[in-house]
């Protein structure tokens, strides 16, 4: 008999006793597993001052200990980094991989910040390069390819707006360029790459953890550029512009995933969630 095994014998009851307890002993787990993991993933001997960021993101695990549950933080834009957690229920000490394709900010609105934090890693992708220039320095241990997604190989335009995150290769944006944070920065002429070729240029694992997209109504042509035969994603996040929930079969989207071999979670906002049977 191992040691986990007799700590698991020790401390199941105590864990298992009610929802507090629980919540207090997967509290003080992430903590630690954040902990050990902390320099090794934020510090960087090529950017010496990353380890005032490693310092600062330690301080902020050990303020989120002592507050409680009540103080665990989301990064994401909607809070879907806590959905994933909760679809795919990863072990604590698990360091997993995932994909992220308009993965935008290192740490601001990010779907897989929280993760990476706890020693993941992976791809992330996105389309404007001075976004991912700070992965270097914020996220050392990612991958981070600036590239544009898509199933056609045409030569297409970029548009790079004030509100960086609404930035797209769909000219239907073009449309309300008037509103607020629509101003076009500047225009790119891009040669796309499919999902599959980045992932086979990095050396993807070919099952992995989580799949995330994100690609401002380029969505779909991401997942049409990726051969599921090839990659098997545990779980996709995908956002769906024109996703009905009454309706959801006459969804683009929907009806790729899921015949791939995928089951529906649901829907919150624009994201739609599907797991690897």
């Amino acid at each position: 008999m191992n040691v986990k095994t007799i700590a698991q014998r020790i401390f199941s009851k105590q864990l298992y006793k009610s929802a507090y307890s629980r919540a207090v002993f997967t509290s003080l787990g992430i903590f630690l597993q954040e902990t050990k993991v902390c320099f090794s993933q934020f510090f960087t001997w090529r950017y010496p001052l990353s380890f005032f960021s490693a310092l600062y993101q330690l301080h902020l695990s050990w303020f989120r200990l002592l507050a409680g549950r009540s103080a665990r933080l989301s990064y994401a834009h909607t809070g879907e980094d806590r959905l994933i957690d909760s679809i795919l229920k990863p072990i604590i000490t698990q360091k997993g991989f995932y994909v992220e394709v308009g993965c935008n900010e290192p740490i601001f609105i990010s779907n897989t910040f929280s993760l990476y934090k706890r020693g993941w890693n992976g791809i992330c992708i996105d389309a404007n390069e001075e976004l991912i220039k700070k992965y270097a320095r914020l996220r050392p241990k990612d991958k981070a390819i600036s590239a544009l997604v898509s199933d056609e190989k045409m030569t297409r335009d970029y548009f790079i707006y004030t509100n960086n995150v609404l930035s797209s290769t769909e000219q239907m944006n073009i449309d309300i360029k008037e509103e607020p944070g629509f101003e076009i920065v500047r225009t790119q002429k891009l040669e796309p790459e499919s999902l599959t070729e980045i992932l086979d240029r990095c050396k993807a694992p070919a099952s992995f953890d989580l799949l995330s997209i994100d690609a401002e109504e380029h969505d779909l042509q991401v997942l049409r550029s990726l051969d599921f035969g090839k990659y098997a994603p545990k779980l996709i996040v995908v956002e769906s512009e024109t996703f009905d929930a009454s309706s959801p079969t006459e969804d683009l989207v929907y009806q790729l995933v899921m015949s791939k071999g995928y089951t529906f979670e649901g829907s919150v906002l624009k994201n739609l969630y599907f797991l690897k049977k």
